[in-house]
């Protein structure tokens, strides 16, 4: 039989081996996850590109908006939506927008910047993604608003499969 210092001795070492197996799953799986973006938008956190308190011109250059047809056709802000990111003035709309824009698109996000600075405060959140997710995404309408550059919707191939049912292109001229 075992000794009572046996059993002291594997409750220690049950205890040790137990705690480095959930330290190290937290650093493999638990750190990338807090790190990620996906739970920063969890906690309505804003991100670097979030609530601008100034109106910042529109920069200069051509844009593309993508607008999820669906989804503002059933609220009705389709129009209202175009007409805002053609440069026109809008009235009060209640519905916020999630914009995607490409990550290393400076002009792009300049731009939603831009467009975030026109709408009341926390009304757009603006997220930067890669141009490949953002792509998979405008294709299967998983996204709200995409802003980006002329340059970056020809270069990752976006205006080529544009799914014209789900999606409403507005192009937009800068000064």
């Amino acid at each position: 039989m075992y000794s009572m210092r046996d059993r002291s001795e594997r409750k220690q070492y049950f205890l040790i081996h137990t705690t480095m197996v959930l330290l190290v799953l937290f650093f493999i799986l638990g750190v990338p996850f807090f790190r990620s973006g996906f739970f920063s938008s969890g906690r309505g956190e804003t991100d670097t590109v979030s609530g601008a308190s100034v109106i910042y011109d529109t920069p200069s250059g051509e844009y593309v908006v993508l607008i999820n047809r669906p989804l503002h056709e059933e609220s009705g802000t389709l129009e209202t939506w175009e007409t805002f990111f053609s440069g026109g003035e809008i009235g009060v709309v209640f519905e916020d927008l999630h914009c995607l824009t490409i990550r290393g698109d400076a002009a792009g996000i300049d731009a939603a910047i831009s467009f975030q600075s026109r709408l009341p405060e926390n009304q757009m959140r603006v997220r930067t993604e890669e141009g490949v997710l953002i792509a998979s995404k405008e294709t299967f309408g998983l996204y709200d608003i995409i802003v980006m550059s002329s340059e970056a919707y020809e270069g990752f191939g976006m205006s080529g499969h544009t799914n014209g049912e789900m999606t409403t292109v507005v192009t937009v001229s800068g000064p």
